[in-house]
């Protein structure tokens, strides 16, 4: 009887082969860059409104739900960099961080 390989290594992929984990986890992790990228571009823009319109709650509400998807977004990079989270459960990872966030926002708006 062969002795199994206790680490469960996978094969080194070969010149032309594509991970299929990085395949399939690719297009979750795409479109969390870009809107992280998007929303950094709508809080200079926001902030620059909030300079000159003081004082509009619906301009301090979408500068809040910015802020609050770029901060959830980059919360995800900073679990994925460190290797917290497995890359696999990146799409879960987004909505949980979401819908905290959106929480969050919640009750910071009630609060104001």
């Amino acid at each position: 009887m062969e002795q199994q390989n206790v680490n469960n290594y996978r094969k080194p992929l070969q010149w032309g082969e594509l991970d299929p984990n990085r395949h399939r986890n690719m297009f979750v992790g795409m479109w969390a860059w870009m809107w992280q990228r998007i929303t950094a571009v709508a809080i200079i823009f926001l902030l620059g409104l909030h300079v000159t319109l003081t004082y509009k709650p619906w301009l301090q509400f979408l500068l809040l739900l910015a802020v609050t998807f770029h901060a959830t977004l980059g919360l995800r990079v900073i679990l994925l960099d460190f290797n917290l989270v497995n890359v696999k459960y990146q799409r879960a990872l987004i909505w949980g961080l979401t819908a905290l966030g959106l929480v969050i926002a919640g009750l910071i708006w009630r609060a104001m």
